[in-house]
């Protein structure tokens, strides 16, 4: 029997996205930990932005730990606050800004993993 690893938020080093400059993120739990989804924890500076994009193959869910957020959902806007959780369907074009004056930081989970 394997032994599960246990993911810490608070250790390893943050790394900054490949494809969003100023945005940085530490990887939690990938597929190798869970063939169904993997975790991540991503920091966006005050008035940072993930640009539009879409996930072809993911279901994203968004957990905020703290700070405020506008996620767009195609043409809407939702406002995201501490403690506030939102699953993005696959395909959807979306992207999230920063509204607050401390940085954001966010869990997110996607289903299946991202490879």
């Amino acid at each position: 029997m394997v032994t599960p690893r246990v993911a810490d938020l608070m250790a390893g080093e943050w790394q900054e996205h490949a494809r969003f400059p100023g945005i940085y993120m530490k990887g939690l739990l990938t597929s190798e930990d869970n063939p169904l989804a993997s975790v991540n924890v991503v920091q966006v500076p005050p008035s940072g932005v993930i640009g539009r994009h879409r996930h072809a193959q993911q279901l994203e869910t968004v957990w905020i730990i703290t700070g405020e957020a506008i996620l767009t959902l195609d043409q809407t806007d939702v406002h995201l606050r501490d403690g506030q959780i939102i699953a993005i369907p696959i395909g959807l074009e979306h992207a999230l800004r920063n509204e607050g004056n401390t940085p954001l930081e966010l869990l997110t989970f996607f289903t299946p993993p991202l490879s």
